[in-house]
């Protein structure tokens, strides 16, 4: 008995503290090891659970159908193939894509001779062809309530205008008025104008001294001879031009309401001749109202130098479609320049209608030529 006591049995049994009915959970879920695999095994069974869910029921969601078919809501649901990497969608055939049922009109119809268009492609739909295509193919051609076609040359008719009793089919008119002395004297002047301006208030207006046309180097060369010939009476004793100017100046374009036309001698007068008082003072309204307009120029130089050509010249730039001209016609009307004034009428086709300040007819040959209009 005494042995047994000093040797007891030994008790291979756990602690107490490692038994399952003692064990402290709270600790043992607070280890980080615990903690990753919970969290891993969460996040596993959640991706399990929705490509799961992707897997069951994909390629059984219900499809709406094509709009342009009547196709019910309980039809038969086709079959789709496994999805692979890249689905490519199938192009409709354009016998899909033309609606199968006809009406009742349609199929009634008789026969038709039909077409292709031009330029069309294979599989275009024919056109009879009795309806009107045009080049490009459009269906119906070019209607003329668009402006295409004839209906826009119709447009571009020129309204006819009665200018001084003389029909004018001109919207656009070039004026060229000689102001010299004899058109001063006879009081028509602001008549003139203000028939013009009433029918083309904006009308480009070029005033003038005389209306000759002839080329600069003819002018000046015969000029310099009547300057020798004058010198030579002078100095020979005999009566000679006491006002003859020792040069002419070549005529240039100037603006009437700038100070160089003050000076200009048709409107300042020639003071040794008492009749010659110049348009500022014979016309004083006229004479202000010119000035007051931007689209009045004038030509420089005297009568002598006729330079009637620049005025012609600037009216083409303008693009006048008619050109009214009162001259004296006192002077002449020749050489290159005014050739070629006449043959640019000529091929622009402009209007040119002429209504003389006397009974002179210098120039007849050329009036003829561009096929002038003679104004009463």
């Amino acid at each position: 008995m005494s042995t047994l006591q000093k040797n007891p049995k030994k008790d291979h049994s756990p602690p107490s503290g490692g038994k399952l009915s003692g064990l402290d959970w709270k600790a043992f879920f607070k280890r980080t090891i615990v903690l990753v695999f919970l969290i891993s095994l969460a996040v596993h069974v959640l991706l399990l659970v929705g490509f799961g869910g992707v897997a069951i029921f994909k390629g059984k969601m219900p499809t709406m159908p094509f709009a342009a078919q009547n196709v019910s809501s309980d039809q038969a649901e086709t079959t789709v193939p496994p999805p692979t990497d890249e689905v490519v969608p199938e192009e409709p055939r354009p016998d899909d894509m033309m609606p199968k049922d006809t009406s009742l009109a349609e199929e009634s119809a008789p026969p038709l001779a039909m077409m292709t268009v031009p330029g069309g492609a294979s599989w275009a739909p024919a056109i009879p062809k009795d309806m009107k295509t045009s080049l490009t193919g459009s269906v119906g051609g070019m209607g003329a309530g668009t402006g295409a076609g004839t209906g826009a040359v119709k447009g571009a008719a020129r309204a006819t205008v009665k200018l001084f009793g003389v029909e004018v089919k001109a919207k656009k008119l070039g004026v060229i008025v000689s102001i010299n002395k004899g058109a001063q004297s006879s009081g028509k002047l602001p008549a003139i104008f203000e028939e013009i301006f009433k029918l083309f208030p904006e009308s480009p207006v070029f005033l003038t001294n005389g209306g000759g046309m002839r080329d600069w180097e003819v002018v000046e060369s015969e000029y310099n001879k009547k300057v020798e010939e004058n010198n030579k009476k002078k100095k020979a004793g005999e009566p000679y031009d006491k006002f003859m100017g020792k040069e002419i100046k070549r005529p240039e374009v100037g603006r009437f309401n700038s100070g160089a036309a003050l000076d200009w001698v048709v409107v300042r007068g020639f003071k040794p001749d008492p009749e010659y008082v110049g348009l500022k003072e014979k016309h004083p309204e006229l004479f202000e109202d010119l000035r007051k307009r931007p689209n009045v120029w004038f030509i420089s130089s005297n009568k002598e130098a006729d330079g009637a050509c620049l005025a012609f010249a600037e009216l083409f730039k303008k693009g006048v479609e008619a050109v009214y001209w009162y001259n004296q016609f006192d002077r002449p009307i020749e050489g290159k320049e005014s050739e070629r004034i006449a043959q640019q009428i000529i091929d622009s086709k402009i209007e040119i209608l002429v209504q003389s300040q006397g009974g002179n007819t210098k120039g007849e040959e050329w009036l003829s030529k561009v096929d002038a209009k003679f104004v009463k």
